[in-house]
This record gives structure tokens, C-alpha cells and sequence, in this order.
């Protein structure tokens, strides 16, 4: 049909047939994969916590580097002039600054929740203006989504 329409040869014709068939396909994919993993949720929350995170310094990247750890690697204690945060362990001093591990290369602004219905706590990013209306033990509305499987939250937002 395509052959004697476009005169196609048989690889042709695959080809064809997969450019016509596949973006539609693989959209189709990814919304079912969108609607079936989240749920959106909602609600009121007060605020526990207020965080500002500079801008990460701009750093060279070294084309070798290696980030898995390697099998010889033994985890160390923390030192007694460290914190952790968020799974991070860094200096206090260190904490919100453009060297903080956190940093990226915008400026954050996080507000860390929790939700009165269930009592779960996390952390929300906000924009400047938001972040300094806020207060500790403010009520705030909270749009977020859960992955369905996992129970994690997913873009989250302030309302």
C-alpha cells in the first residue's frame, strides 16, 4: 500500500510506519504512567521550618570523576563539629551557604510542613516573596502529589 503510494522500498516502509505510529504511542505512555502513579492531594499545614540555601559556587567538572563508591570504602563517625541535614553531612557554619551540599545553581528557598490531616513532614520550595511572608506555626494550604506505590511527595507547592 505504501509501496506503490510513496514507492517505498520494505525498510522504507518500516521506517515509515514507525516515525507515523510511535510518537503518539509514546505519549500515550507516559500520561498513563502520570495518572496511574500520583495522586494529587491537598491541605492545610502549618509551617515548622524556614530554610535559605545560597546559590552553588560555579565549579570547574572533571571529565574522570568517579561517584560510586568504591567496595574498600568504610562509612566514618560523624565528627563532633559536624551536623547532618536532609542525609547531608557538612560543617554548621557551612549550612545555607553557596558551599552548603544542598546548593544548587539557583538560590532555594524551602519550607519545611507539616500536614494536620496526617502528620506527615516535608519540605516544600517557595518563592522569595512566599518564603518571607512566612512564619514558624503559620497555617498554610499545601497542593502536592504521592506516588501511589512509594507514598512519596512529589511537587510539592504552596497555595
Amino acid at each position: 500500500m505504501l509501496r506503490a503510494k510513496f514507492g517505498l522500498t520494505r525498510s522504507n516502509q518500516v521506517t515509515e510506519m514507525l516515525r507515523t505510529s510511535v510518537p503518539p504511542c509514546v505519549v500515550a505512555v507516559f500520561l498513563i504512567i502520570a495518572v496511574t502513579g500520583c495522586e494529587k492531594k491537598r491541605g492545610e499545614a502549618v509551617v515548622i521550618a524556614k530554610e535559605h540555601i545560597d546559590a552553588a559556587l560555579p565549579t570547574a567538572e572533571t571529565p574522570n570523576a568517579q561517584s560510586a563508591p568504591s567496595p574498600d570504602e568504610q562509612r566514618r563517625p560523624m565528627r563532633d563539629d559536624e551536623i547532618a541535614v536532609d542525609g547531608y553531612v557538612m560543617k554548621p557554619e557551612v549550612r545555607g551557604t553557596s558551599r552548603d551540599p544542598r546548593a544548587l545553581k539557583d538560590e532555594q528557598w524551602i519550607v519545611k510542613v507539616r500536614m494536620l490531616e496526617d502528620g506527615r513532614t516535608f519540605q516544600v520550595p517557595a518563592d522569595q516573596a512566599k518564603w518571607e511572608k512566612l512564619r514558624e506555626n503559620d497555617r498554610v494550604k499545601v497542593r502536592y502529589r504521592t506516588g501511589k506505590y512509594t507514598g512519596t511527595v512529589w511537587a510539592a507547592e504552596i497555595e
